[in-house]
């Protein structure tokens, strides 16, 4: 099952059922709120301008964080995937608004991209995002020794091969997933974007539902996921520790 869905996703995450969601990945708009051009790459969305003054952006990220734990399974998980923003001389970490919710945050994880956007000589390059492992209560399955083995820093390049303004790569939602979830289940990401994070659960086996606030990017989506391409089938073959054809067994 894929259900891509339109529309903001603060509301529509309040429609989804209790206790269904076993896993979600996802990345927000970062709320740059405007940086960006020139010598910084500025993102620009189809139709969301990631404006919005920080305090309404944190709330936000606090309500849709606190729904889905209700919509979540115990010991579900939800990998979020963010970064530390410098504005003016100061840093707005993620950890201002995840210790505000309810979620037990379990670890956090360092994506060393190994690219990033600042050339300018105003400070280092920032290569590294943050992908933050929450859980639904403390207690939590051990993960297999393969993915332990990933370590808490995680190298691999951005998708720049992807048309969306902001996507991440394959890689990232299949380690997610293949970490915490051994059996099929339904994998969620309230930020679809191009699908990414439905590519992942469909070649894994899992039932799949994203949110887009962009009928465009709903339909682009839609698309990729339904006729994954041979590319996003190879980089699922080379990042995954089961391959396409092993699935079935896999799951048994």
């Amino acid at each position: 099952m894929i259900d891509l869905r339109l529309g903001n996703c603060v509301e529509l995450a309040k429609d989804l059922d209790d206790n269904s969601i076993n896993v979600t990945v996802t990345s927000p708009p970062y709320n740059k709120c405007g940086v960006g051009g020139g010598l910084f790459r500025k993102i620009n969305y189809d139709t969301f301008d990631d404006t919005l003054p920080e305090e309404d952006y944190q709330n936000q990220q606090i309500e849709l964080l606190n729904t889905l734990y209700q919509k979540t399974v115990d010991g579900g998980s939800l990998f979020y995937n963010h970064k530390v923003r410098y504005f003016e001389g100061g840093a707005i970490s993620p950890w201002q608004w995840l210790t505000q919710t309810y979620w037990h945050i379990r670890e956090e994880i360092i994506w060393a991209r190994g690219s990033g956007p600042e050339i300018s000589g105003y400070r280092f390059i920032q290569q590294d995002e943050r992908i933050y492992w929450l859980c639904k209560g403390k207690k939590h399955p051990r993960l297999p020794r393969e993915c332990a083995n990933y370590t808490s820093i995680w190298k691999f390049g951005a998708d720049l091969k992807n048309d969306h303004p902001a996507p991440y790569p394959l890689q990232l939602p299949v380690r997610c997933i293949q970490s915490v979830l051994q059996e099929p289940g339904l994998i969620f990401d309230p930020y679809n974007g191009s699908g990414t994070s439905g590519v992942a659960a469909k070649l894994l086996g899992h039932d799949y539902i994203g949110f887009d606030v962009s009928e465009k990017y709903i339909e682009e989506a839609t698309e990729r996921i339904t006729n994954i391409s041979k590319r996003d089938k190879d980089k699922f073959n080379e990042c995954s520790i089961v391959g396409s054809s092993n699935l079935i067994s896999f799951f048994e």
